[in-house]
């Protein structure tokens, strides 16, 4: 015989049993689709976020040759819509002694005080260009590099920069010069180095397009191998990477540039896409997410 208390007692029907199923099988898709969804909004976000990284980096790295160009003295040496070959700056440093018929360039060290700095090792074959002043105007003169060595640790000479105690222990440059200037009246002169290089969109092993640099193999007498600066960006016909040039009067020069001593201004226009198609956001053609970015770099030493 039942008890009371075991009579009470019930159990779940089929019936109730198929609607909590139902009701959990709904929550878990909606669950599902909104986690699916957030996953195809972070990986479009990174998508972008990438495409605007490359774009950046592009209009970082190129004003900081374009920027100190001198067109006058022939600093470009070919102007195009894809390209632009010129002399960049690998080198700066104050002439710190001579050696053995070369002159001797101040080391780069850690700090604010420091008398060099390099962006990359000085070649034979490189340019180098000292600051001669004048009554009519500071003039650049420029030598050629014939030979580079070690020039030691220690110290400049009375004439040249005072160095600080890590300067004196690290390895300083130097520098034959081509014609033999007078050494001793460079001494404590500034002095920078310069190579030619040349920017260019170029296609690579994938199959995408990116923005490169050659710089110029003095030993060979043509540019090196190209490497990628920044990208991938749109082909030269969605005009992933275009150059244009303005001259003093803003009025645009026809590409090739006849003249380059008459730029002033360099526009730069960057197109790319992002590598995989969106999902979750509104695109563009074939699904990706297309952005550009324009920048105008005035030189500053246009005369």
């Amino acid at each position: 015989m039942l008890t009371p208390q075991r009579a009470l007692r019930r159990g779940v029907t089929l019936i109730e049993l198929i609607v909590a199923m139902a009701v959990g099988g709904v929550v878990l898709a909606l669950v599902a689709a909104i986690s699916v969804r957030q996953q195809r909004i972070y990986a479009d976000v990174a998508d972008r976020s990438a495409l605007a990284a490359q774009l950046r980096q592009a209009a970082t790295i190129l004003p900081i040759d374009l920027r100190a160009l001198s067109p006058a003295a022939g600093d470009i040496r070919e102007a195009r819509d894809t390209s632009i070959e010129l002399r960049a700056t690998i080198a700066s440093a104050v002439a710190c002694d001579t050696l053995a018929g070369a002159l001797v360039l101040a080391p780069s060290v850690t700090g604010e005080t420091t008398f060099g700095s390099y962006v990359t090792p000085v070649a034979a074959g490189d340019t180098a260009w000292t600051l001669a002043p004048n009554d009519s105007g500071d003039v650049w003169l420029a030598y050629a590099i014939e030979s580079v060595a070690s020039g030691g640790a220690s110290d400049c000479a009375p004439i040249g920069p005072r160095l600080s105690a890590s300067e004196r222990t690290a390895n300083r440059v130097a520098i034959r010069l081509v014609g033999s200037p007078p050494l001793t009246n460079l001494l404590g002169a500034p002095l920078r180095v310069t190579r030619l290089v040349r920017y260019s969109l170029y296609r690579g092993g994938d199959g995408r397009w990116y923005l490169g640099q050659r710089d110029w193999n003095t030993a060979s007498l043509r540019f090196n191998t190209i490497q990628p600066v920044s990208g991938p960006f749109s082909s030269p016909a969605s005009r992933g990477v275009l150059f244009q040039y303005s001259d003093s009067a803003g009025v645009l020069l026809p590409s090739p540039v006849a003249d380059s001593r008459a730029v002033t201004l360099v526009r730069i226009e960057l197109r790319g896409q992002s590598q995989n198609a969106m999902r979750a956001f509104a695109a563009g053609s074939q699904g990706k997410s297309s952005d550009s970015l324009r920048l105008a770099v005035a030189v500053r030493n246009r005369r």
